[in-house]
């Protein structure tokens, strides 16, 4: 069973859903303890707070142990919007680490995903995050000392999208604009017709109205927060006539001002990625834990002189049968699980649009499954081709220990007649040729074996095999020795960062070399560059040595 977990605020909140499409069901919603990943704290820290010891007794509490989708907060994504000329993943992967490598320096060290969108003219584009992987290992490091699987760590505006495409207005025309107000960001999303045409998140929230409301009301956090979402309005003219609060009020506004600004400089940075000093944010709409403060939509509204209305993550959702203490939980915080709603649909619908960052035990460990398959694949296609060979073989060594023994009976029987003996001594030189063609027949392809099982654990990381052929040329006379077999090679040297093809396939020359078994090697023809893909194209051809001592 498959969560979403969203861990940006001060209050985690758990999702659980089930089914597709326009049927999708909640099956469990739960607050529990807040968790706030820092970087500066080592990830064994974590492993003490509340929110572990809550995650590890969640079976006492009817919550069945699985696999969640979990937030990693968006002040840790960088966001980039770029024009692609199709879905093709192989050339927005090249795009992706382009980018990765213009923000790093070329120096890696930058997590790069994707996810499809459009232009304001409906040609495709793709949103681009970008992340340090310290960072994103640091988090699945945390949560993995919190008890949680951090298989799949998404974005908080991939979150929001992914709901807004389960209860968002899919048909409106213009263009529309959902803020998810956390505690420490604002994920930021501008869509249109259901596609994504922009992702930014700005770094304020609701922590930022506790602190500007502290030196005002004194007090723990906790009080003031109180105070901003149970005794302040927000809403325009409130100020003048609440005087016991007028304070309270103005650094309230003084604060949601700040936050509109953003969200307007979103805006702006949208028309640039697209180019069009044309496109505005028609509609609006606020969600997660800030959209409760109130007054602050009306706010929003005279200063923005735009329709804002507040995001309701559960319309497109149903309830039913759902238990008591879910439904509560769904009712009263409604606006606030946005992102975890969000990350559930991601979670347990597989077609979902997502991004999402792998944590680097996982990467070697899939890396490691990669390079397993590619020697077990090898080994099966071998094995393939020489069973029948191997068992022509058997058949063949049978036949000549059968037949000894045949001979061996009749010699003892018929020691004194010497007119058997020719025929003797023909079967044994027949069951020599069946053994000897059985040898070169086996020889070549156990030789190409081992050399392919080596050649898999020193195989240099950018090098791709694309094909592999055994070649056996006859045998021009009786006399005449069979030619040494070949193994004909065609790789794909793939450039990447500031790998140079050229180097790599000197190296994969020597590498070939230096393999037991290898008696010589020869380029193939002429080496081709490829420019969808960056890379070179070469082939070598490599004659196998057969060691006298192979055994069919």
């Amino acid at each position: 069973m498959a969560y979403g977990v969203d861990i940006g605020s001060a209050l985690t909140m758990l999702v659980n859903l089930s089914g597709q499409g326009s049927a999708v069901k909640m099956q469990k919603a739960m607050v529990l303890p807040g968790v706030k990943v820092d970087t500066d704290q080592k990830p064994e820290t974590f492993s003490s707070q509340a929110m572990a010891s809550t995650w590890r007794g969640l079976r006492s509490l009817g919550v069945k142990p699985g696999k969640p989708v979990t937030l990693i907060p968006g002040r840790d994504i960088v966001y980039r919007t770029i024009a692609v000329s199709g879905p093709d993943s192989r050339v927005i992967e090249s795009m992706v680490r382009l980018e990765a490598d213009e923000i790093s320096g070329g120096t890696g060290g930058i997590l790069g995903a994707h996810i499809m969108g459009q232009a304001p003219d409906g040609s495709p584009t793709a949103v681009i995050g970008l992340a340090r992987d310290a960072v994103v290992d640091h988090y699945a490091s945390s949560l993995l000392a919190m008890g949680l699987d951090p298989s799949l760590l998404v974005p908080g505006c991939v979150a929001l999208y992914s709901a807004y495409q389960l209860s968002g207005d899919m048909a409106f025309e213009g263009v529309y604009l959902i803020a998810n107000i956390g505690d420490e960001v604002t994920d930021v999303i501008m869509v249109k017709e259901g596609s994504l045409l922009f992702a930014r998140t700005v770094a304020i929230g609701v922590n930022d109205f506790l602190d500007r409301l502290g030196p005002e009301y004194g007090g723990n956090r906790d009080a003031i927060r109180q105070v901003l979402f149970r005794d302040i309005d927000l809403r325009p003219g409130v100020a003048a006539e609440n005087i016991s609060a007028d304070r309270g009020v103005e650094a309230g506004q003084e604060v949601a001002s700040r936050l509109f600004q953003q969200i307007g400089g979103v805006i702006m940075l949208a028309k640039g990625a697209h180019s069009d000093p044309k496109l505005d944010a028609t509609r609006i709409s606020l969600c997660g834990p800030g959209a409760a403060i109130p007054g602050l939509r009306e706010l929003m509204m005279q200063r923005t002189r735009k329709t804002v209305e507040i995001f309701d993550p559960l319309s497109g959702l149903t309830l039913e049968g759902v238990d008591d203490s879910t439904r509560e939980t769904a009712e009263s915080y409604r606006p606030a699980l946005t992102l975890a709603i969000g990350l559930a649909r991601i979670a347990t619908d597989k077609q979902a649009s997502r991004m999402h960052f792998v944590p680097g035990s996982v990467r070697k460990r899939r890396e490691f499954l990669n390079k397993s398959l590619f020697l077990y694949l090898a080994a099966a296609i071998v094995l393939a081709v020489l069973m029948p060979t191997y068992l022509l073989a058997r058949k063949t060594l049978a036949d000549m220990t059968a037949g000894e023994s045949e001979l061996k009976a009749e010699i003892s029987r018929y020691s004194g007649p010497s007119g058997q003996m020719p025929a003797r001594n023909e079967a044994y030189e027949e069951a020599q040729r069946k053994a000897a063609v059985s040898l070169s027949t086996v020889g070549p392809g156990n030789t190409a074996t081992k050399v392919l099982t080596e050649f898999a654990a020193r195989r240099p990381e950018t090098v791709q095999i694309r094909k592999v052929d055994l070649v056996q040329s006859p045998k021009k006379g009786d006399a005449a020795p069979a030619p040494a077999p070949q193994l004909v090679f065609e790789f794909f040297i793939e450039r990447k960062g500031t790998s140079d093809p050229k180097a790599v396939r000197d190296q994969l020359r020597d590498i070939l070399k230096a393999l037991p078994g290898v008696l010589s090697v020869a380029p193939e023809g002429i080496d081709k560059e490829t420019t969808k893909v960056q890379g070179l194209e070469v082939t070598f051809r490599v004659e196998l040595k057969i060691e006298e001592d192979v055994k069919p």
